[in-house]
């Protein structure tokens, strides 16, 4: 069999295993009695499959050189600190126009344990999101960049397998008080859309960097900072407007600041690379 061959059946495996996962764990649930709504042994099953799957698939090929486990620090200190503020950026703009609108309301808190919460999601979520960036940027991307498919289809294959990944998630494991303001199928809609508009950002980061590293701080924080100002903590309150608008999770602006952010990047990456052939084709003048 062509190495080609081989390895997009290993992709389809991986892509058909991330696909099943969810519902696996559901499976896991419904045969063990009393698990807890929201973090049960079958949402373990689910979060930790698709990196163990991505594990096995490179030990079958003995193939890692791709992994992105080398955080590559050297040269790249500026990407890890863009990783870094990516997020917070987008918050502090779309909260601020939210808060200037009247679309959105600030409430009191103490600053000190908001920080203290921020600090304990972000480390908390860093070790979670290993599990899910090795699979989705560690074996995922570059597998389909291996295949020499194109980058577009890259940021849609990729965003659709890391948004249904969360079906099971979003249909049957999460509580129902998360779906007051919108379905639970409106959710797995949303989070479809999302998820390829950020895919843009995740694949061109870990392709400039060269490394998984900076996706999962970028993830992490993603976590850790507007997930707890807005759901987590209450201390940002969204009107239904501002929600649909302005929020700097799932609102349409801040949805367009990232697909935005991940074509930048894009394009800076496609020039280091264009920079790079046109160094290496360059005569040597004596």
């Amino acid at each position: 069999m062509k190495m080609k061959n081989k390895r997009k059946i290993y992709l389809a495996i991986f892509i058909f295993v991330i696909l099943v996962s969810g519902w696996l764990g559901v499976l896991l649930d419904s045969m063990l009695p009393k698990q807890p709504k929201g973090n049960s042994l079958g949402m373990g099953l689910w979060l930790v499959l698709p990196l163990f799957t991505a594990l096995l698939l490179r030990l079958i090929s003995r193939d890692w050189k791709d992994f992105g486990v080398k955080p590559h620090f050297n040269g790249n200190i500026k990407w890890y600190f863009v990783a870094f503020i990516i997020y917070p950026f987008v918050t502090i703009l779309t909260v601020g126009f939210a808060l200037l609108l009247g679309f959105a309301k600030l409430t009191h808190f103490d600053i000190g344990a908001l920080f203290s919460l921020v600090a304990i999601s972000v480390i908390g979520n860093f070790f979670k999101n290993i599990f899910e960036e090795f699979a989705w940027r560690g074996y995922l991307t570059p597998k389909l960049i291996e295949l020499k498919v194109n980058d577009w289809l890259i940021y849609l294959i990729s965003g659709l397998v890391w948004a249904l990944w969360h079906a099971a998630y979003y249909l049957v494991f999460l509580p129902d008080e998360y779906f007051e303001s919108l379905s639970r199928v409106g959710y797995l809609l949303t989070g479809c859309v999302l998820m390829v508009c950020w895919s843009v950002m995740y694949v061109e980061m870990y392709r400039i960097v060269r490394s998984v590293w900076a996706c999962v701080l970028m993830h992490a924080i993603e976590d850790g900072f507007p997930t707890v100002l807005v759901v987590m903590s209450g201390v940002i309150t969204l009107t239904k407007a501002g929600d649909l608008w302005l929020s700097p999770i799932k609102g349409v602006i801040a949805t367009v600041l990232f697909l935005g952010i991940g074509l930048l990047l894009r394009s800076i990456r496609i020039k280091k690379e264009h920079g790079k052939t046109i160094s290496v084709e360059k005569p040597i003048t004596i």
